[in-house]
């Protein structure tokens, strides 16, 4: 079976997961859902663009075809078996609505018998009485990943066979039960991380904005869909901010000093922090009433208090460790993959800017 030759995405979005630092199974369990959510995930953004029917659909087609082109004539899924993908993708819709959002939602009601399994009971286990912030969706969603991607590379197949299956697996599944099977994939894209907002991004991005996706660090696109889900009162001004400390303009490059790829990572933290701490002294300042006017922030009993910078900075560390659930000084020694590396490093800068524009001053 060969595959026609090497596309620009394919090249792109390999190179980009390669650089995430994504081990084997992580990667396959990405680029299986890439394929079987990439008409759900986009449905709406398309809509939105054009108008006529027989457009939006040659413009899905273009979507799903950007990692590989495929023909009718050959089907990587009518050789597996995808029984235990679609217990999954069941179980993780049963975890995230129902243990993590606490949400009382009767799948069984709306699902067609088609898409029903039983549940896997030490996949819901892992989940149980978790609540419902960044790190455990993040966590859910590598678990997601990881185990379909343990799954399929018993199997030996190519990224590409990967990817169509998943392609395919859709394509089956919504000629039985349409509704079913995009509510399934929406409440699983609905729970992505920013990493994993980012990555699924991609093909619409380099189709339709490919200069927003070339101008922009792993780094930056992280930190937009974070400021996007965590406070959008104030998500402006953190994002002129970050434009305004991390960018040259004309041509607009990452200025010197963040080079996430070569520094060590203690370094880096600490660059990050030092860095959003400036906000304080940035054009962005003016903006503090916009700031204060939000009650969106976790250290809120910080506003209007005078504290000494190094009990802010303690807070901080603090508030990584528990809320985020993340020790720095392992992270520093390798724990985390680069992207994860990248994405704590988002969070660093936003909670640190953030939570700084309601203090009042720093006290001696």
């Amino acid at each position: 079976m060969s595959h026609s030759t090497e596309n620009p995405f394919k090249t792109y979005f390999d190179q980009t997961l390669e650089r995430c630092g994504f081990d084997e199974d992580l990667k396959a369990g990405i680029l299986f859902f890439l394929g079987e959510s990439c008409i759900s995930a986009n449905t709406n953004q398309l809509m939105n663009m054009f108008t006529e029917e027989q457009k939006i659909q040659q413009e899905f087609h273009r979507l799903i075809t950007l990692y590989t082109f495929y023909t009718n004539d050959y089907n990587p899924y009518e050789e597996l078996d995808t029984t235990p993908i679609k217990q999954l993708i069941y179980t993780y819709n049963e975890i995230y609505v129902n243990e993590i959002r606490q949400k009382s939602f009767n799948f069984d009601q709306v699902i067609k018998d088609d898409l029903k399994t039983d549940l896997i009971e030490d996949f819901i286990q892992k989940f149980k009485e978790k609540e419902y912030k960044l790190i455990t969706n993040h966590n859910l969603n590598t678990s997601f990943f990881r185990r379909i991607g343990t799954y399929l590379n018993q199997f030996e197949l190519s990224y590409q066979d990967i990817y169509l299956a998943g392609v395919n697996y859709y394509q089956k599944n919504q000629k039985v039960d349409f509704e079913g099977t995009n509510l399934l994939n929406l409440n699983i894209i609905d729970s992505f991380s920013p990493l994993y907002t980012t990555l699924f991004h991609f093909p619409l991005l380099f189709t339709y904005y490919p200069s927003n996706l070339n101008a922009n660090h792993l780094f930056s696109s992280i930190l937009q869909f974070l400021y996007l889900h965590t406070n959008t009162d104030i998500a402006k001004h953190i994002h002129a901010f970050h434009n305004h400390i991390f960018y040259e303009n004309n041509p607009r490059r990452v200025r010197n000093g963040w080079e996430f790829e070569e520094l060590e990572r203690g370094v880096l933290i600490s660059q990050t922090f030092h860095n959003a701490l400036n906000i304080r002294k940035s054009p962005i300042f003016t903006t503090q009433p916009d700031f204060l006017a939000s009650d969106n922030y976790l250290l809120k009993e910080l506003k209007n208090q005078n504290i000494p910078l190094d009990n802010y900075k303690a807070l901080i560390t603090k508030t990584i460790e528990e809320y985020y659930e993340t020790n720095i000084d392992e992270v520093v020694n390798g724990k985390l993959n680069h992207a994860e590396f990248l994405q704590l490093l988002a969070i660093i800068f936003y909670e640190t800017s953030a939570n700084a524009m309601i203090i009042k001053a720093w006290k001696n």
